[in-house]
This record gives structure tokens, C-alpha cells and sequence, in this order.
């Protein structure tokens, strides 16, 4: 004879595997991001540094005082037409 009866898909009696704890799970993202964070940061002052460093070798020439220095190259940068 042939048994009728049907077994249950999901076993009630099976136990979930908890897993990570989620105050582990939250460590992990939040090292991650603030690395993130850092390597963003340290990339974007390598890209100023390198960009602006004629720049500031030229400010740093001048023989006016700084603020005056500051804001000619400021406008000479910035005061151009067309915004660029």
C-alpha cells in the first residue's frame, strides 16, 4: 500500500541558522564605509595637491602680501567669461 499522507514542504521542527549577528553585520559596513571615506578623501587631496601645485609655487613667489596674492588668483581663475 502506498501512503496517503502528505509531509509538510517547510519542516516546522527545523531550526533557522541565525547567522551573523547584526551588531557584527553593522561593524563590518560601517569599517567598510569609513574606509571608503578615507581612500575617497585621501584621493581627492592627492588630485588638489597635484593640480594646484603650480599654482601655489606661484602665490608663493609673489612678493604682495598673501590676501591680495589670494584673491588676484582667485579672479584671474574664476573671472573668466563664459564661467570656465
Amino acid at each position: 500500500m502506498s501512503d496517503l499522507s502528505q509531509t509538510p514542504f517547510f519542516s516546522i521542527t527545523a531550526t533557522a541558522n541565525p547567522g551573523v549577528p547584526k551588531v557584527a553585520e553593522q561593524a563590518y559596513l560601517g569599517l567598510v564605509a569609513s574606509l571608503g571615506g578615507l581612500v575617497a578623501a585621501a584621493l581627492l587631496i592627492f588630485a588638489v595637491a597635484t593640480q594646484s601645485a603650480a599654482d601655489a609655487e606661484r602665490i608663493a613667489g609673489a612678493e604682495s602680501g598673501s590676501v591680495t596674492t589670494l584673491v588676484a588668483a582667485f579672479a584671474a581663475t574664476h573671472g573668466r567669461p563664459g564661467g570656465r
